[in-house]
């Protein structure tokens, strides 16, 4: 702040909490409104909810990245519901995260609370539970959800798929189609496939997928997933998006390997175009529990209060009927 700047600005005035009485407005809108004058994590919630609004409200390529076990905690249908509204162009994904959201869509299925600090992990195992620290889920459905799904869809795409490789984000289009026709259209890569979401996962070993790819009947004759042709065809999103003028924004949910693509590609583009200076993205939001000095920057904890509490906000906002009328970036159908 520089010296003739005012300490006592009434604009920066800090706000006390207080619950809502009478007659006053009771909304979760008007609960986010109120702290961003508040303090601490309370404030910088209000600010990322405004900076949220922005986004929607204007042009940019708007990125989401989702890591952390945020599918098992049921965050899922917030992610479809964010797709379906035009809010999201791009998602980069753990691999877990846009498989797990099937557990809850399997029939019969669910997923019960335990509690994190006395739970037995021995007697869950002997009564056939996989925990996901507070809470678990059958051993048989989820060894269900790689053998029975997602190895059909392997053995499926060997079939028909004729080249020698495919882009992850090919690979997931054509996962969501398949998911939406076997009666997961509630799922997030069937979402996104009916919307045009591209969805990358540099990662993709790293869950029921990669277990499925390798156990499948016609493993040997699936095709090899290309990660190279991700990195490609991201930054040519971002590079349409950043020289066009509509710029990018991202919002983070957690930090990991998906923060990490949507950063490098977005910076990529400058390389490209022979170093020039960084043109950094127009608006970023990051929810995570972890500390800046670590670097890491990933964690759940706090992302399953703040994006239910968002979501809400941004449905009384802009209205149940919203749509964002954006462009979708490139067509997978059209880039192969």
């Amino acid at each position: 702040m520089s010296q003739r700047a005012r300490y006592d600005d009434p604009r920066l005035v800090r706000e006390p909490m207080a619950v809502v009485e009478g007659d006053q407005s009771q909304s979760v809108l008007a609960l986010l409104t109120r702290m961003r004058a508040s303090a601490f994590q309370g404030r910088q919630l209000g600010e990322a909810f405004e900076t949220w609004k922005r986004m929607i409200e204007g042009p940019s390529l708007i990125c989401l990245g989702y890591a952390a076990s945020l599918s098992s905690a049921g965050l899922w249908p917030l992610v479809t519901w964010l797709m379906e509204r035009g809010y999201v162009d791009v998602l980069a994904s753990t691999s877990a995260n846009i498989t797990e959201d099937l557990l809850e869509q399997l029939d019969g299925n669910r997923l019960y609370r335990v509690s994190a600090d006395d739970v037995d992990d021995a007697d869950l195992w002997m009564a056939g539970y996989y925990r996901f620290y507070d809470h678990i889920v059958s051993k048989a459905r989820y060894d269900e959800l790689e053998t029975r799904v997602l190895r059909g869809f392997i053995d499926d795409l060997a079939e028909r798929w004729r080249k020698p490789a495919i882009p992850t984000v090919r690979l997931l289009h054509e996962l969501g189609l398949w998911l939406e026709e076997k009666g997961f259209r509630r799922s997030i890569l069937a979402t996104a496939a009916r919307c045009q979401v591209p969805v990358f996962c540099c990662g993709l070993p790293d869950g029921p997928i990669g277990e499925a790819y390798d156990k499948a009947a016609r493993a040997e004759a699936a095709p090899i997933v290309d990660f190279f042709r991700d990195y490609k065809l991201a930054t040519d999103m971002m590079d349409t998006a950043i020289t066009g003028g509509r710029g990018t924004s991202v919002i983070f949910l957690g930090g990991g390997v998906p923060k990490d693509f949507l950063q490098i590609t977005a910076t990529s583009v400058s390389s490209r175009h022979g170093n020039a200076e960084a043109k950094p993205h127009v608006a970023a939001i990051q929810i995570t529990t972890d500390n800046t000095v670590y670097g890491g920057l990933g964690g759940a904890a706090l992302v399953t209060i703040a994006l239910p509490l968002s979501c809400q906000g941004l449905l009384e906002h802009f209205g149940p009927a919203h749509l964002r009328r954006e462009p979708r970036p490139l067509s997978l159908l059209e880039v192969f």
